[in-house]
């Protein structure tokens, strides 16, 4: 019976990895337990003028047993906790990456900034060219045109004076 409770309590110790499942298995634990007293009680009942001896080794095995489970819980304890300090680290480790990849993407940002802002006074230099070149494009136009008018003006009065005397 020593066997088979700590191959049960090594295997749902195994298992185990919340604090719901250590409660449940101290209840487990507690019932196996009350099971384990009450078969006690019984065979003490049942045998008690000439058993005293098989009494003695019961208690003895339960003793064991409560051992067992302390040692295993023990066990438990100290392997929750150094994975616990484990995961804490591994969190770290990656809160520390997370803050180099938050640290790279703000550097992008700024130089994507930078650049755009770069950008921005080239598109208004552009414009500003642009502006200034159809500026001077439309006074050519109408210099152009003005001459032409003139011209036709000219034309339309010597015309006039040929056919009107």
């Amino acid at each position: 019976m020593d066997k088979e409770m700590r191959e049960y309590l090594d295997q749902k110790l195994l298992v185990l990895a919340t604090k719901d499942d250590v409660e449940k298995l101290r209840q487990e634990s507690k019932a196996n337990l009350r099971q384990v007293r009450e078969g006690i009680d019984l065979i003490r009942e049942e045998a008690k003028e000439g058993l005293q001896k098989a009494r003695s080794e019961i208690i003895s095995t339960c003793d064991q047993a409560n051992k067992a489970i302390e040692l295993s819980l023990q066990r438990f304890r100290e392997e929750e906790t150094s994975q616990v300090i484990q995961r804490r680290e591994e969190f770290k480790a990656d809160i520390g990456t997370l803050r180099e990849g938050m640290d790279r993407l703000q550097q992008q940002v700024k130089q994507m900034a930078e650049e755009f802002a770069a950008l921005d006074g080239k598109i208004k230099e552009g414009f500003a060219e642009v502006k200034e070149e159809l500026g001077s494009m439309i006074k050519f136009s109408y210099a152009d045109l003005e001459k032409r008018f003139n011209a036709l003006e000219a034309r339309v009065k010597s015309l006039e004076k040929m056919v009107l005397p």
